[in-house]
């Protein structure tokens, strides 16, 4: 005789918004339901109710699963070349939607993706990176000398949200006196992934967008005019042999793009692995007592609690995708919380082990659309584990943490507050 199944066993598998932080339960705790569907439905047939037009699509939670499509150079990103009705065009920021070239990577597919990225992605190799060191560790030293002064702080709006945009801010060239505005922006365009979001949220997303045209379009032309050393300077002037210039608007919408993805996800990675350190004392420990430890312990972050929940590839024509036929202009949506997660690639996958040091996690993305930021996400974690350890022993969680920012995609922290002493 079978035994009888439980509760949640019985219940319909989640579906469309029920599998984005807009569920208050899966913004909670979003694993319980992604274990269930990578060990009941790992190519889960997804459909968004809300977007009843858009061609049924996969929701896959496997890491294999998500590594293959991440290598399928054949899947598309811009959504003006998927058919009406499509999720790519209801979730695309309306920048990329244009007429014409535009420099956000996340959304450029082939010939005109390579040329974009080609140009800038000089300035972001890991070597160039390691050049930035020196400064960004004294960000860190500096911010968290500032906290330290009280005796507990929000680590989020105080170190985690503003240290990454120093960081790019000082590689751009731009005035630090410039970045609590860059910080109101940023905070404001993430509403533009959540195409349920408020009159009042599309009034920000939209006033972030001119505020930061207007002010690229200024420090754009000053460095036409006066190219100075900075990474700035190296975008507008970037060319090759094979490749032209950037024009202006190509340039404004990359800018968003490496404001958007270089400081929030790095500020909800740090929040999300800071958290999940103090939560096992045992780790911590391991830390204090061995710095060292931040290199592992970065790829422990970034596998634990990824910056981003998802991402996603679209169907360039009718075809079977690992054994289920899709329609032309699906989207196939890969679960990097799942497959961070996945037990066939990681022993006790929800535990957080400092030591356990993998990089083959998803965090990242893959394929020609990898994360052009990765090495500076990376030194900007190590940065902050290493000098809390060698400088703040008795750091611990003051209060319990906030998760409460319904956005879509992106897995962070509203409030984490921490003493230091």
């Amino acid at each position: 005789m079978q035994g009888l199944k439980n509760e949640a066993e019985l219940q319909p598998l989640p579906n469309g918004f029920e599998l984005t932080e807009l569920n208050p339960e899966f913004l909670r705790v979003p694993h319980p339901m992604l274990d269930r569907l990578r060990q009941d439905a790992p190519r889960h047939i997804h459909a968004h109710a809300h977007f009843p037009d858009a061609p049924t699509g996969l929701y896959l939670t496997q890491i294999e699963d998500v590594r293959a499509i991440f290598a399928d150079g054949s899947y598309q990103r811009d959504p003006r070349a998927t058919p009406p009705g499509s999720l790519a065009r209801a979730f695309a920021p309306p920048a990329v939607m244009q007429d014409g070239p535009h420099g956000n990577l996340l959304y450029l597919d082939g010939a005109q993706h390579r040329r974009v990225r080609s140009l800038v992605s000089r300035a972001f190799t890991p070597k160039s990176i390691l050049a930035k060191r020196t400064e960004i560790e004294a960000t860190a030293v500096h911010l968290l000398a500032e906290a330290a002064q009280k005796p507990d702080f929000d680590f989020i709006s105080e170190y985690a949200a503003p240290f990454p945009i120093y960081v790019i801010g000082d590689m751009l060239g731009l005035p630090r006196a410039d970045m609590p505005q860059f910080r109101q922006w940023s905070a404001d365009l993430i509403f533009v992934f959540n195409p349920m979001r408020s009159a009042d949220e599309d009034r920000r997303q939209l006033a972030a967008f001119a505020g930061l045209d207007a002010y690229f379009a200024e420090a754009v032309a000053q460095r036409r005019a006066r190219p100075t050393e900075d990474l700035l300077s190296a975008i507008v002037h970037a060319e090759s042999e094979a490749e032209s210039k950037l024009g202006d608007t190509e340039i404004s919408t990359l800018l968003l793009l490496i404001l958007l993805a270089g400081n929030l996800t790095t500020a909800d990675v740090l929040g999300n692995g800071l958290h999940a350190l103090l939560c096992h004392p045992e780790e911590w420990a391991a830390l204090v007592a061995d710095p060292d430890l931040a290199v592992p312990g970065t790829e422990e972050m970034l596998r634990h609690g990824p910056p981003v929940a998802i991402a996603a590839r679209y169907v360039p024509e009718d075809r079977e995708i690992l054994g289920c036929p899709v329609k032309h202009g699906a989207a196939v949506v890969l679960s990097l919380l799942a497959a961070n997660r996945d037990p066939a690639a990681f022993e006790d996958p929800h535990a957080f082990r400092i030591r356990r040091g993998r990089r083959d996690h998803v965090s990242f993305g893959g394929g020609v659309h990898a994360c052009l930021g990765a090495p500076l996400t990376r030194l900007e974690i190590e940065a902050t584990l290493r000098t809390l350890a060698a400088h703040y022993p008795r750091t611990r969680l003051a209060a319990p943490a906030v998760r409460d920012r319904p956005t879509i995609g992106f897995v962070g922290f509203r409030e984490l507050r921490l003493s230091l002493t």
